[in-house]
């Protein structure tokens, strides 16, 4: 009985760190003035990730479809700043695909 209450806030936890961890590092760039594609693209969807958690507890369904487009956004923006800044490692995104799919797994079980 206390292991989905664990699993929602663990769940929840990961989903706000991976949302906010990519919106530092994005806000990083901007202020450096690297306004390129890419953290644009890091910048919404990590932006959107983050209202989605807190719109979860409202509209949990709508707050799943924003996840799913903030989350894509922040994979495709370091995909491209990967690509063009010439330091492409395809295991770098591999891994935050398959961070990115189980959380949205684990949003919807919750």
């Amino acid at each position: 009985m206390l292991l989905p209450i664990l699993l929602g806030f663990f769940t929840a936890f990961l989903a706000l760190a991976f949302a906010l961890l990519h919106l530092l590092a994005s806000l990083t760039e901007v202020k450096k003035g690297n306004h390129t594609l890419g953290n644009t693209f890091l910048l919404i969807g990590s932006g959107l990730a983050t209202f989605s958690l807190i719109l979860y507890f409202l509209l949990p369904i709508v707050a799943l479809f924003i996840w799913l487009i903030g989350v894509s956004l922040i994979c495709y923006g370091a995909y491209w700043n990967g690509k063009h800044k010439e330091n492409f490692h395809l295991a770098h995104h591999v891994i935050r695909i398959g961070i990115a799919l189980v959380l949205t797994i684990l949003l919807a079980l919750v």
